[in-house]
């Protein structure tokens, strides 16, 4: 058998069960299939990977069927193999920026935990979470900071005439009015 076959067989990762082809990581938890060399102790050997970067760990390895993170990436909440890129007060919001991904490749979900049978705001139980596969979390939270005005807002549209820009636009292509930036 060839190292392209061995590489592209699939395999029950034996930390969480799930199984996946190619890599040396299941990209679910980062459960290494063989060990190697920790980046972080080159002393030690390394059981993960960080899902989000590939960095070989062996500080605060996952409990359970929680997903390994290196400590760059340690405060990203993950959700069932889905990393949070972003979160939003409104649905309305976060599902604009879970099209604007779609429209960029990248595949994303909304998440919402708000019970809209109970008025009153849960404040961090009701956002609205912005969900992507944990190797699409690094182009997915370059495109959401590329559209970030100045006092950390996410736009995509003209707020005058709703015509979507590109990043980086100073004026509206469309009417002309100053975008922010």
């Amino acid at each position: 058998m060839s190292v392209d076959e061995i590489a592209e067989q699939t395999v029950r990762c034996e930390h969480c069960g799930v199984e996946f082809a190619g890599g040396d990581a299941c990209p679910q938890c980062g459960k290494l299939r063989a060990q190697v060399t920790c980046e972080d102790d080159p002393s030690q050997l390394a059981l993960f990977r960080c899902v989000i970067c590939g960095r070989a760990v062996c500080h605060n390895l996952p409990e359970g069927s929680h997903a390994a993170l290196c400590d760059e990436h340690r405060t990203i909440p993950m959700i069932q193999g889905w990393a949070q890129v972003y979160s939003a007060a409104s649905e309305m919001e976060a599902q604009l920026i879970v099209e604007n991904l779609r429209a960029e490749e990248i595949d994303a979900q909304l998440f919402n935990q708000a019970d809209r049978s109970f008025p009153v705001d849960m404040g961090e139980l009701s956002i609205a979470r912005v969900l992507v596969p944990v190797w699409q979390y690094g182009a997915a939270l370059e495109m959401i900071q590329s559209h970030m005005d100045s006092e950390g807002e996410v736009a995509f549209a003209c707020p005058v005439c709703g015509e979507v820009y590109e990043p980086g636009q100073a004026v509206c292509g469309s009417c002309g009015a100053p975008l922010a930036g």
